[in-house]
């Protein structure tokens, strides 16, 4: 299988910090407040090997024009998630009409996208069209829709299965997020115990041929956090949780990050984020990662300080600041490129292919903020994103770069 970095597209919720700040507050003056993880680490000045560089103008591409709305039908697809296992083999899971309902169907390619063929699903129009759904597939038969719940195939998508998950059993429990790798599955679950941050976040793990899940020790953000995201690159497994905790200084620590070289044993790693920030990480090779800190708002507007490690996170280089302008939702790196989605008053992708030295908003869509998830890449050259929400199911649209990210073209599903 070929990896490629996986984000789920879920950002950390705008009310994240301001609900972090409040816990902060309490744990200051409540022995109640929750107890810290004993593998949070504290972000040090001596990760980072140089002072914040002077930022570059960023280079703008001539933004796409809003796409036109595609009236749902039986014979297309409007996709809300997309997966590869190569760089010919992909699915899709959207949006179709199904005698005079919606339902969601799914749809397999088997050169790259550019002609798409019905998977017959047996039981796939049970599945709720009104949650948000990710798609991801291990192989040719193994593959899992997650959401609110979990559903998982081992027939090529034939049949899905509910699965029962330790966690995942709370009306507002859900997966955040979901990757695979190396012949295992791995996913963030959202337990919702803690009603103010919907916390714990704990990372289960199955082999990806069955349904044998099972907590993975002492990655979880403790009592009360929330969901970050998984990123894959060459053998390489890397994490970010937010636990919502107040370190022994008195600071705000709301990020930390693990990875694993073998799937089985994970470590905490040091962050180069001050408090008050969220990290979210991207691994772009089997040593260098990049890690961007999501700060305070500002109308449409969020703070962005990008870092990146060539040494398995060792140390850090602070590199140019992604654009201000827009609400970060994720972060997703190649071997070659480095991209950051984000979205306002327009949807945009804003991409490096030097390292996080200058930035080029490769893909922009004036469509009022609906935003730009599900972006990731198969190979170097070969990547995906999905364009729109499903409350406006209209404006849902895949699109694909065949040149590392430095161009998108729309890609339509209309499956034989």
């Amino acid at each position: 299988m070929v990896e490629r970095s996986i984000g789920m597209g879920m950002s950390v919720p705008a009310r994240f910090l301001t609900t972090a700040a409040l816990l902060m507050l309490s744990g200051c003056s409540s022995p109640s407040s929750p107890a810290r993880p004993t593998t949070t680490p504290t972000p040090t000045p001596s990760l980072v090997t140089a002072p914040p560089p002077t930022p570059t103008p960023t280079q703008t591409a001539t933004p796409a024009p809003a796409p036109t709305p595609a009236v749902l039908t039986a014979a297309s697809i409007q996709p809300e998630s997309v997966t590869f296992t190569s760089p010919d083999d992909g699915w899709v899971l959207g949006l179709s009409e199904c005698g005079h309902v919606t339902c969601l169907r799914l749809a397999k390619t088997a050169d790259a996208g550019r002609t798409w063929t019905w998977v017959s699903s047996d039981n796939l129009s049970t599945i709720a069209v009104t949650d948000q759904w990710q798609l991801r597939f291990a192989d040719s038969d193994d593959g899992w829709i997650s959401g609110p719940r979990l559903y998982s195939t081992h027939d090529a998508g034939r049949t899905w299965t509910r699965v029962s998950v330790p966690g995942l059993v709370g009306p507002n429990s859900s997966v955040s997020a979901l990757a695979v790798a190396d012949g295992r599955v791995y996913a963030e679950i959202t337990e919702a115990l803690d009603a103010n941050t919907n916390g714990p976040v704990v990372l289960f793990g199955s082999r990806t041929n069955v349904d044998a899940w099972y907590s993975v020790p002492s990655v979880s953000t403790g009592a009360n956090g929330f969901a970050g995201n998984i990123s894959v690159a060459q053998g390489a497994l890397w994490l970010s949780l937010h636990p919502a905790i107040v370190t022994a200084d008195g600071n705000e620590s709301l990020s930390t990050l693990y990875r694993s070289l073998d799937g089985v044993n994970w470590r905490s790693e040091p962050q180069p984020c001050p408090p008050g920030t969220v990290a979210t990480v991207g691994a772009a090779t089997s040593t260098r990662v990049f890690v961007l800190c999501s700060g305070g708002f500002a109308a449409g507007s969020q703070s962005k300080n990008a870092y990146v490690s060539e040494n398995d996170g060792a140390t850090y280089e602070r590199v140019a600041d992604p654009p201000f302008g827009g609400d970060f939702n994720d972060l997703e790196a190649s071997p070659t490129s480095v991209s950051v989605d984000a979205s306002s008053g327009a949807s945009a992708i804003d991409t490096s292919f030097d390292n996080g030295h200058t930035w080029t908003t490769t893909l922009g869509i004036g469509d009022g903020g609906l935003g730009v998830m599900d972006v990731g890449f198969t190979t170097s050259t070969q990547g995906v994103a999905i364009h729109g929400r499903i409350d406006y199911p209209d404006s849902l649209q895949l699109f694909m770069t065949r040149d590392g990210g430095h161009h998108w073209a729309a890609v339509a599903v209309n499956p034989s």
